[in-house]
């Protein structure tokens, strides 16, 4: 039997489980509250009865003594202010005597008779008072017939007292007929409590137990899988409701994560020796990089070194000094800063300087045939690029782009920046290249092979080795000239 409850009540869900615990709980409830309203409103419509009738009898006994009093100061005194008196006393009896319970079956055969014999006397009591009052000048006449009125007021008060006495033996009865029950009334709510709550008890115990012991247990695999400890045995739940379909949930997750994490410790191994390998190649190709820069820096083209020293010896025999002297000052910057700068990142400003000094030596050699200007929105002086960018870029505009052309060209310059990614164009409106070189190049960008020569090569490899997201790109047409752009994301650590 137990074990066919124990399993009925494993199978049902833990709403319906919830539902028969405060469903019990409430009729317990109702139960003991509806006992209580029973025996508190039994008991004080009673008590109102009595405290009624003792009260209704009190003014009436009350009542009737003040109108006795009255009477006898108004016989002794005939004053205005004593019949006055006596009129108000004689009006409150006639109301608390209406006023007193008439009714059989309330008030019982003894109590009953009682106020009957009262009504009676006291309305011929009314007659004789007012028979003695009209006798007041008759001497002999009025002396009887007041006498007669104080024998009718003792009877009356006889009534009375028996009638106060009835109300009390009433209500001592009462109490005496219901003490009993108002003290094992609490011993009796004890009881049903004390049984309310053993069912209850058992109810949640047999609910909560169950629950308490399954997320000890899930406390504890939850610990051990913290720990990256699958070991834990499964957690095992008898019951078919929410916690058993959590259960099952948790062990699946468990299995599943096990596999997870199994799976993310190879893949980690994995992602560690691939990494290694990427830092291995970063770091050859930053030297390479480096290498490269330096071989730049080190391979002025011997053409335009030749064809710079021959026009400085022509100006020198030409003119006296001020140009020949700013060409040889040129020439100094860029030979310094190309041969004795060895830090990888320069200010931006520097780099614009050296391109002044080669676009003025440049504007020596070309004449009108070369236009040039700088356009920079930033603050050059707080940002750094990398070393000998500039230069190499807008040699090649020169060479490849404006030198060829008969009428010669405009190269322009552009720094600025936007949502704080710095951008740099170096644009000429010289010969451009055809579309087969122009997509050879971009190929050669997008696969980072070698096909972009030294220059180009160069500064694109050092871009997307420093900076996250940094690129070269490169835009021409035939006969309307090139653009390159050089975009620098953050700097990478």
């Amino acid at each position: 039997m137990k074990d066919h409850l124990l399993s009925h009540w494993y199978g049902l869900s833990l709403k319906r489980k919830l539902y028969i615990v405060m469903v019990s709980v409430t009729l317990f409830m109702a139960v003991a509250i509806a006992l209580n309203i029973n025996v508190s409103s039994m008991f004080i419509d009673d008590v109102r009865l009595l405290m009624d009738d003792n009260l209704s009898t009190y003014k009436f006994q009350e009542s009737f003594s003040r109108e006795v009093e009255a009477f006898t100061d108004l016989v002794r005194d005939w004053s205005t202010e004593n019949e006055e008196k006596y009129e108000a006393a004689s009006e409150e009896t006639e109301v608390n005597l209406a006023a007193l319970p008439y009714e059989y079956e309330q008030i019982g055969e003894e109590r009953y008779a009682i106020t009957w014999n009262i009504l009676n006397a006291y309305d011929e009591y009314q007659r004789q008072k007012e028979k003695a009052l009209s006798l007041k000048d008759n001497g002999q006449r009025f002396i009887e017939e007041l006498y007669r009125t104080y024998r009718m007021q003792d009877y009356l008060k006889t009534y009375t007292s028996r009638l106060t006495k009835e109300v009390l033996n009433k209500g001592n009865d009462y109490y005496e007929e219901r003490v009993v029950l108002l003290r094992q009334m609490p011993y009796i709510l004890i009881v049903i409590s004390v049984i309310s709550l053993g069912i209850i008890f058992m109810l949640l115990r047999a609910m909560m137990g169950s629950l308490v012991k399954v997320v000890y247990k899930l406390i504890h695999a939850t610990t051990g899988i913290e720990k990256n400890d699958f070991s834990v045995p499964d957690v095992v739940y008898n019951g078919d409701d929410e916690i058993g379909k959590l259960v099952d949930a948790f062990n699946n997750m468990k299995h599943g994560m096990e596999s997870y994490v199994y799976t993310l410790q190879e893949k980690r191994v994995i992602e560690e020796k691939l990494h290694q390998k990427e830092l291995e190649k970063a770091n050859l190709e930053q030297r390479f990089s480096f290498s490269q820069l330096q071989l730049l820096k080190s391979q002025l083209n011997p053409h335009f070194l030749f064809n710079t020293l021959n026009m400085i010896t022509r100006m020198s025999q030409i003119e006296e000094a001020p140009v020949t002297e700013e060409m040889l000052v040129a020439m100094s910057n860029l030979l310094r800063y190309s041969l004795r700068t060895t830090e990888p990142f320069t200010p931006l400003n520097q780099e614009l300087k050296i391109v002044e000094d080669y676009m003025y030596i440049q504007e020596k050699r070309f004449g009108d045939r070369i236009q040039w200007k700088i356009d920079c929105q930033i603050n050059a002086e707080e940002v750094e690029v990398p070393v000998f960018l500039l230069q190499p870029l807008v040699e090649n505009a020169v060479l490849h782009g404006i030198s060829p052309k008969l009428n010669g060209g405009n190269i322009e310059i552009t720094v600025e920046q936007k949502e704080g990614v710095l951008k740099i164009t170096v644009k000429d409106d010289g010969v451009g290249m055809s579309e087969e070189k122009l997509e050879h190049i971009r190929n050669a960008i997008n696969n980072r092979d070698s096909g972009l020569g030294i220059g180009l090569g160069n500064i694109y490899r050092r871009i997307a080795a420093y900076y996250e997201q940094g690129g070269v790109m490169v835009d021409s047409k035939e006969k309307e000239g090139t653009t390159v752009t050089m975009i620098f994301g953050d700097r990478k650590e």
